[in-house]
C-alpha cells in the first residue's frame, strides 16, 4: 500500500508517495541512480567512470535485480503526487547473520535532497523489520552529509572497508548499523 507523507522541514517538502517498484520501473531507478552517484560522489568515483559508463552499468544492475530477483528484496519507489520520481530504496531482508538485513541503496534525485524524502524511503523499507531486527548499509567515508544523515536517524559506524566497485579505486565505505530497527528515532 502506497504511503502518503509531507513532513514540514527547512524546504517545503513535496507531497510523497511510497510504492513498491516493478519491473518497468528498472530504467527510472537507474537513472535516479546515476544522478545521485553524479552529484554526491563526483569528486570520489573516477570521472571518467561517471560521464558515461555509470548508466550502462546502473540499468544492467537494475535490469538484473528485477528480471531475478532475491526473495529477500524489497525495492520502493518514491514519487511525488505528480507522478515524478523522487528517489528508491532497496533492502535486503536477513542479508548477514550478524548485521541484519542490508539497505543497498537508498538515493534522492539530488534537487529533492533535504526534504525527508530519503528518511521516508529508509522508514518504508524497515518498517517490515520487528523492532528487534538489525539492519545495516554502507555509505562512503568521504560522503559526510551521508554520514550525518545516517547518524541522526541512529546509525552507528560499525566497521570501514575499501569499496570493491573499481570506480571508487578502493575509497573507504562505513558501515552503519541499527542494532534494532526500533533504534530509528521516531520523528518529532
Amino acid at each position: 500500500m502506497p504511503q502518503r507523507s509531507g513532513i514540514a522541514t527547512g524546504m517545503p517538502s513535496p507531497q510523497i508517495i511510497i510504492r513498491p517498484a516493478v519491473p518497468a520501473d528498472a530504467i527510472t531507478i537507474a537513472a535516479i541512480h546515476c544522478e545521485s552517484w553524479r552529484d554526491a560522489y563526483a569528486g570520489l568515483l573516477d570521472p571518467a567512470y561517471l560521464a558515461g559508463p555509470v548508466e550502462a552499468d546502473r540499468r544492467a544492475v537494475w535490469a538484473d535485480r528485477f528480471s531475478n530477483p532475491s526473495p529477500t528484496q524489497t525495492a520502493l519507489l518514491a514519487e511525488t503526487v505528480s507522478g515524478d520520481a523522487a528517489g528508491f530504496v532497496c533492502l535486503f531482508r536477513d542479508h548477514d547473520p550478524r548485521w541484519g538485513s542490508l539497505v543497498d541503496n537508498l538515493h534522492v534525485r539530488p534537487a529533492l535532497r533535504g526534504r525527508s524524502i530519503g528518511e521516508q524511503l529508509l522508514r518504508a523499507a524497515v518498517a517490515p523489520l520487528g523492532a528487534d531486527e538489525a539492519f545495516h548499509l554502507w555509505v562512503f567515508e568521504a560522503n559526510a552529509g551521508g554520514v550525518r544523515f545516517y547518524q541522526r536517524l541512529g546509525g552507528c559506524v560499525a566497521g570501514r572497508a575499501p569499496d570493491d566497485l573499481p570506480a571508487a579505486r578502493g575509497a573507504p565505505i562505513l558501515r552503519m548499523v541499527w542494532q534494532r530497527a526500533a533504534d530509528l528515532p521516531s520523528r518529532d
